[in-house]
């Protein structure tokens, strides 16, 4: 199992690599984004992907949901609580806390809250295993539908935006709908003690700033 960080405009997606040349993607990343991430796939051969898995339904990680869609035969899964979102193309808004990033997505805002076509999903997020050694955790804060995935085998984790990676290590990111949630969830992520933990927004790492 590897796991491969595919660079996007200004967020990552994710390819879970396993036996047999199957994979999972982790993410859609913004609209347009769907080609790059297939191009990736198939450059490192993996020819089947079983799962494309979201993080949460803000508009940068499920944007380039229905381009993987049209082209993949995988199992599209989301958490219950942004099911509507991937299912009906509507934008669901960050919740921000600086005037800065209020000016940013002022500026940016056409693009950030772009709809989409919706996407179907398969399957509803629970906590648990996924497939052996692939677990899903619940990790709300930044979004009530905000999930992790464990990957024993490497005791690694992918966390999509509930933490910000920096060259210094992980702290909390800058947007987020609660933060007492937000603060429960990492410290469910620090439980598990992993060498690795990935983030959608920022640089991996292991140590937390947090």
């Amino acid at each position: 199992m590897k796991i491969h960080e595919i660079p996007l405009r200004f967020v990552k997606s994710f390819l879970i690599e396993m036996e047999g040349n199957r994979g999972i993607i982790v993410d859609a990343g913004t609209p347009g984004s769907g080609n790059k991430i297939l191009n990736y796939v198939n450059s490192v051969g993996v020819k089947k992907i079983d799962y494309v898995i979201f993080t949460h339904s803000h508009q940068d990680h499920i944007g380039g949901a229905h381009e993987l869609r049209i082209n993949l035969d995988s199992k599209f899964c989301i958490d219950e609580n942004g099911k509507d979102y991937l299912e009906k193309g509507l934008v669901r808004e960050p919740v921000l806390h600086s005037t800065f990033l209020k000016f940013v997505f002022s500026i940016g805002k056409p693009f950030f809250f772009k709809r989409t076509e919706g996407v179907n999903p398969d399957m509803i997020l629970k906590e648990g295993e996924i497939e052996e050694g692939i677990e899903i955790i619940k990790t709300p804060g930044h979004t009530s539908d905000s999930i992790s995935i464990f990957l024993r085998d490497l005791n690694a984790v992918i966390v999509g935006d509930t933490l910000q990676g920096t060259r210094q290590g992980l702290r909390y990111p800058s947007i987020y709908e609660k933060f007492d949630e937000l603060k429960k969830s990492v410290e469910k992520i620090k439980s598990l003690s992993s060498s690795m933990i990935y983030v959608s927004h920022g640089v991996s790492s292991n140590k937390f700033l947090v």
